[in-house]
């Protein structure tokens, strides 16, 4: 057979071809034009889009404000230590939030800072961290007093520098001998070290 035979038809085979042919081509020019429908926004639409867009940005929150963050305190500045509130604390550099809490903390429960090093007695507080903090810092006003011929045990336990055992023994005393009529009279005992009394004196009142 020869290959030519291959692409003869007769005019009906012919007439079928072209009919499928333009068939073809009328259903993608369908299919094109839909596709443009579909991808076409109206006017109308389109202003309404453009005003939900606005509605949108409008209701969006605005940006933090940086510049409300503490300013950090610059070389030769200080702050009194005593005194000052978290927000003024986290002005010294090195400081921030935890820290600031912790310190204030820590002084609502001796009652006041003494001495400056009392710092190095804040938890998570190094070393590094005190000597960089050091500079800026002040330290004035008197400590708030223990009273301690007349609070009662628990409420001596809540001091940092009063254990268990010494509230316990400072009750025993008052209890069987009266009013401890001075320091001296807890440094004869067991319980206290010389370091405990070099630590408390500053608090301790014998009213």
């Amino acid at each position: 057979m020869n290959w030519k035979d291959y692409f003869s038809f007769d005019r009906r085979d012919r007439t079928a071809i072209i009919l499928l042919l333009l068939i073809l081509v009328l259903v993608l020019v369908l299919v094109a034009v839909s596709d443009k429908e579909k991808n076409t926004v109206s006017p109308e639409k389109e202003a309404a889009y453009r005003t939900r867009f606005d509605s949108l940005q409008g209701s969006q929150p605005e940006k933090p404000v940086f510049d409300s963050y503490p300013t950090k305190l610059r070389e030769g500045e200080t702050i009194e230590i005593n005194t000052a509130d978290t927000t003024l604390l986290k002005q010294i550099p090195g400081i921030g939030s935890s820290y600031s809490r912790r310190i204030v903390n820590y002084r609502n429960s001796l009652g006041g800072y003494v001495r400056i090093e009392q710092l190095r007695e804040v938890w998570g507080l190094d070393e590094d961290l005190y000597q960089r903090i050091k500079p800026y810092i002040t330290l004035e006003g008197n400590p708030k007093r223990i009273r301690i011929n007349s609070l009662p045990e628990q409420e001596l336990r809540k001091h940092p520098y009063i254990s268990y055992k010494q509230a316990k023994v400072i009750a025993d005393i008052r209890q069987r001998k009266g009013k401890i009529a001075s320091v001296n009279r807890l440094s004869l005992l067991e319980e206290f070290t010389e370091e405990d009394i070099v630590r408390l004196k500053p608090y301790l009142s014998f009213e």
